[in-house]
């Protein structure tokens, strides 16, 4: 678990870079986690998210930590209400999430613990590779 005096928090605007710019293609998944410094889980999700960064063991996935307060129109923007919230974009397009008894939506809200967070990404990792191969909806499905 990464230290939280080590956690890289960045700013929307580099993370709007990014996502237009795989909309041309590199890196094909863009992975944004809202977090909060002062709130435990959102604190606790952006520990995990800068641990799976350092890890490398997603090193086809970018990986950016946003911190809502600091953001906050940009959070609205999104609905982004409560954290930790987890949007994902393949080729710059948003992922939508489908969680079984919810409603389809545009991001993955809730703490888990950071072997599931990896599961996640893969998952939406997987989702745009189907979308690549002709699924007529960008789509991961998610148990937890």
């Amino acid at each position: 678990m990464a230290n939280p005096e080590h956690i890289r928090w960045d700013s929307w605007e580099v993370v709007q870079d990014a996502i237009s710019a795989r909309a041309q293609g590199t890196v094909n998944l863009v992975v944004v986690l809202w977090g909060q410094t002062w709130n435990p889980t959102g604190l606790h999700a952006a520990q995990c998210f800068e641990a799976i960064r350092q890890s490398g063991k997603l090193d086809d996935t970018q990986i950016f930590i946003v911190d809502k307060d600091k953001n906050l129109q940009k959070a609205l923007e999104f609905e982004v209400v409560t954290c930790p919230s987890l949007l994902m974009y393949w080729k710059g397009e948003n992922i939508t999430i489908r969680r079984c008894f919810r409603n389809d939506t545009n991001k993955y809200v809730g703490s888990v613990k950071q072997e599931t967070w990896v599961e996640i990404l893969k998952e939406g990792r997987e989702a745009g590779l189907k979308y690549d191969q002709g699924e007529t909806f960008l789509r991961a499905f998610f148990e937890h």
